[in-house]
């Protein structure tokens, strides 16, 4: 492109306006002078920090190898992407996991000749980067960096080869676009993330239903037919090698009690894990850090449509708004047994905006910011390599 054309480009006033979105809480009491908003390069430098602690604790402790552990579902991630290149399935495990995340593995390790979890890992990071980037631009610095540090299972899924970074980059750009009315594309990327979380879904039902309260019944059809479209795309090649559309899916139903549904009545799967765990031989850590964060989800839940919040911020940010609710209400009633233990992960993909509703109540001290990207990461490096080995002692 000359380079008369490019600067063209840059200075359209439609391209221009994309980056022109202000955070929702640029006019909050957080932006005093006194106590300013976290920068984007702080908020970077945050997530820089904790990495480098993570990563050299564990090659310490562990090693390289214990880095990207079997509980991370990154080879699973590895193996579809194989099934991929191959276009041939071995068989094992990773029938259950959903192909978005793999194609890209596949596309990156075919372009640059490198393993397919080095691919998985770099993806991750990178991924992981650009949502601290959207999460600022959405909602400010002090819930960005928050957000960073709050939760360990983050920094582990975002330098582990997770899914949750590339599933959040497509779900967070999707708001970013909705907000500034870009609901093809808004539309589009919340299309693709289900393909890699297929609760991304939540997100494209909170669209439509904000487009039929604003009675635009044209945009809404349009959006509906993208996201079939992305739908039946997504299936033909999944139909092709496993023999049926719905394999993934399939896969889960062991995971979802004796009656093969993935809902039941909220709280049920949780009292009765919960139980089971204080009987069984779940750690008591687990079962504190469980409720600790059904707590947070909860309360952020409730923080999101009360009037003070509602009025002053989230008003515009109905499609926000919405998601973290239908998602929140999904995982409550998952018929899962295991969501005890995986609660807090399920929670990330929201915790921005449970964040954001209770920003108020957010520590605006530059120095527990700071010590607690440092925890964080040595807890979530304990929980790799375990706590004994990093500390000397364990929790039973």
């Amino acid at each position: 492109m000359p380079e008369e054309g490019f600067i063209h480009v840059l200075m359209n006033p439609q391209w221009k306006s994309w980056f022109r979105i202000m955070p929702a809480c640029s006019v909050d009491a957080a932006t005093a002078p006194d106590r300013p908003e976290p920068s984007l390069l702080e908020v970077l430098l945050v997530l820089i920090m904790e990495s480098a602690i993570y990563l050299g604790t564990i090659y310490k402790v562990g090693g390289w190898g214990t880095l990207v552990t079997p509980h991370f579902d990154a080879q699973f991630y590895v193996d579809v992407a194989s099934t991929i290149r191959q276009w041939h399935f071995p068989g094992g495990e990773s029938a259950q996991f959903f192909w978005g995340y793999p194609y890209v593995i596949a596309g990156l390790s075919k372009l640059f000749s490198i393993p397919g979890l080095t691919a998985a890992v770099i993806i991750s990071f990178l991924a992981s980067v650009a949502v601290c980037v959207l999460v600022h631009r959405l909602y400010g610095g002090w819930v960005a960096a928050t957000f960073v540090v709050m939760n360990f299972e983050w920094i582990q899924r975002a330098l582990g080869a997770g899914s949750e970074p590339l599933f959040m980059c497509l779900l967070y750009a999707s708001f970013l676009l909705a907000r500034s009315d870009r609901w093809n594309l808004a539309a589009l990327l919340a299309a693709l993330s289900t393909t890699v979380r297929p609760v991304g879904v939540f997100a494209l039902v909170s669209f439509a239903a904000v487009l039929a309260w604003r009675r635009s019944y044209r945009q809404l059809a349009t959006i509906t037919l993208l996201g079939l479209t992305v739908g039946v795309l997504y299936c033909i090649p999944v139909r092709m090698v496993m023999g049926t559309p719905l394999a993934s899916f399939i896969a889960y139903k062991d995971d979802w009690g004796s009656n093969g549904w993935p809902i039941t009545y909220p709280f049920g799967a949780m009292v009765s894990g919960f139980l089971t765990g204080l009987h069984g031989d779940t750690r008591w850590w687990r079962l504190v850090w469980f409720v600790a964060w059904l707590i947070i989800a909860l309360a952020g839940a409730v923080a999101v449509w009360l009037p003070r919040s509602w009025h002053r911020v989230l008003a515009n940010y109905h499609a926000e708004a919405l998601f973290t609710s239908l998602y929140l209400l999904f995982f409550l009633s998952y018929n899962y047994g295991g969501i005890v233990r995986f609660f807090p992960r399920f929670v990330i993909p929201v915790l921005p905006i449970l964040l954001f509703s209770m920003r108020d109540k957010i520590p605006r001290d530059r120095r527990v910011l700071w010590v607690a990207a440092a925890l964080s990461a040595l807890l979530g490096a304990a929980d790799v390599v375990s706590f004994r080995s990093l500390f000397g002692f364990g929790l039973r």
